[in-house]
């Protein structure tokens, strides 16, 4: 048996610093210098944390809902090969790319917010089963490790490496498996994690069912991503936008949005919680769930809507600020009439947070000019 292969040859990436990467340079900058004050100075002297509110906005926006949104790397893996729809092949890898800077951001974030940040590898020899983090912990660490593995075979690709190349598709199913099982455990417990104390919760968040909920929104989250990291791309690398794979994707983010939207009411109605209020806390419900569930599953019922660019982005825009609203609502807002103070976090958490998702940016454009991420390299075997 010999081999045969196709060498695949990127394009010259473009070295000229265009004045949005000089942007992303400078916020990143400010979040690397934003995050060794934390370091040098501690919690307390640097973030409005307090025994009142021990997570805030890197749990939040870091964690949660950086968690969520990464949820494309493993709902287009079991669309492509649990339910079969190859022709979402070309989305794929792009997922993967987002959803492993996705869980970057989660670790990154998460070594901000602890205490004594150094010790964030206990969970790995202190085991401790009867505790939710530690199993949100086990999975994203080997999710993580799942995903980083994707990106190492297309950086394998890259410098034509087809040994190792061969020998990591040769084990690709146990990956996928992988990514799956552990993906769908812990998007669901960062939901369980807040039923811990649930009577200092608002009712309308404060369900047995928020662990199912999360999962849920978590696909609405991925595809929602997949689909703006989709139409982003091709403008800014003025590819043509794959407007037929993406309306097809449209059609199942429609019906994830309307499931979401059923479980929400039947759960709200079963436990006969009163929703008719004026407020802050029911005002951002109403928003979350009529303004980013029901409305963009109501636009994509439309096919000039799916159909459209511009539709799209709005759909898939306002899906994924439904999601991030979701993770804010449950962390922050569903505690609101329980606390006597008020939490907003401090400049050093806002800069490390922007210097995150700048540096997320930079990184998926780097990966996406030097790696076949948009360009599938094969190796033909022959006898």
């Amino acid at each position: 048996m010999t081999e045969k292969v196709e060498k695949w040859y990127p394009g010259e990436p473009r070295e000229k610093v265009s004045p949005t990467r000089a942007i992303l340079y400078v916020l990143t900058g400010l979040g690397i210098l934003s995050g060794v004050i934390r370091l040098f100075f501690g919690l307390g002297a640097t973030t409005n944390l307090s025994d009142a509110y021990p997570w805030g906005l890197w749990i939040s926006f870091d964690v949660l809902t950086g968690v969520a949104l990464a949820g494309g790397g493993f709902t287009m893996s079991a669309i492509i090969y649990v339910f079969n729809l190859k022709k979402f092949e070309p989305l794929l890898r792009p997922a993967k790319i987002s959803a492993f800077l996705g869980y970057l951001m989660f670790v990154i974030g998460l070594f901000f917010d602890l205490g004594l940040p150094w010790r964030i590898w206990h969970p790995m020899v202190m085991w401790n089963p009867h505790s939710v983090l530690f199993e949100v912990a086990w999975c994203v660490m080997l999710y993580t490790t799942v995903l980083g593995t994707d990106v190492l075979i297309m950086a394998l690709e890259r410098f034509n490496k087809w040994e190792w190349v061969k020998f990591f598709r040769s084990i690709y199913v146990i990956l996928i498996v992988a990514g799956i099982m552990l993906s769908t455990l812990h998007q669901s417990s960062l939901g369980a994690l807040y039923l811990l104390l649930p009577q200092k919760m608002s009712e309308l968040w404060a369900t047995n069912a928020l662990g199912p909920l999360f999962f849920v929104s978590a696909v609405v989250g991925g595809l929602s991503v997949v689909t703006l990291e989709s139409l982003i791309s091709a403008r800014v690398y003025r590819r043509e936008p794959e407007l037929d794979l993406l309306s097809s994707l449209a059609k199942g983010l429609g019906a994830a949005l309307l499931v979401y939207f059923a479980m929400k009411v039947t759960d709200l109605y079963a436990r006969r919680v009163p929703i008719w209020a004026l407020d802050w806390g029911h005002f951002l419900f109403y928003l979350e769930i009529f303004g980013t569930v029901a409305l963009p599953a109501l636009l994509l019922t439309f096919k000039e809507v799916r159909t459209s660019a511009r539709g799209l982005m709005w759909c898939s825009g306002l899906a994924a600020f439904g999601v991030a609203l979701n993770r804010f609502n449950v962390s922050w807002t569903a505690y609101g009439g329980y606390r006597a103070i008020s939490y907003f976090p401090s400049a050093v958490e806002i800069l490390v947070t922007v210097g995150l998702v700048a540096q997320g940016v930079l990184i998926f454009d780097f990966l996406t000019r030097n790696l076949p991420v948009y360009q599938h390299p094969s190796a033909e075997l022959v006898s």
